[in-house]
């Protein structure tokens, strides 16, 4: 999800992007939602993960080139609600 978001929000190109997808399945890694979930139950499990802090979540994010990361709670929150929307059951 975190790659997800990443291309999203245009943190990465489609290349890196897909280059994380395939390195991550190689080494069988998940790269899918293993069970069904609501949007609602990510939320509600992001929001007491050890990187939320002070009622503000943070998120380890993709950036630049393959490895490079930040670790932010400055980014779109309407782009989090959409890579959550792409990622739940129907």
């Amino acid at each position: 999800m975190a790659a997800d978001m990443s291309a999203r929000l245009g943190w990465m190109n489609g290349t890196i992007f897909q280059r994380t997808l395939d390195l991550l399945s190689k080494f069988n890694l998940p790269v899918e939602v293993p069970n069904c979930m609501t949007k609602e139950k990510f939320e509600t499990l992001m929001a007491v993960d050890k990187k939320a802090a002070n009622g503000q979540l943070r998120l380890i994010l993709l950036k630049g080139d393959l490895g490079s990361c930040v670790f932010t709670a400055d980014f779109d929150k309407n782009m989090l609600s959409e890579t959550l929307e792409a990622f739940v059951c129907e």
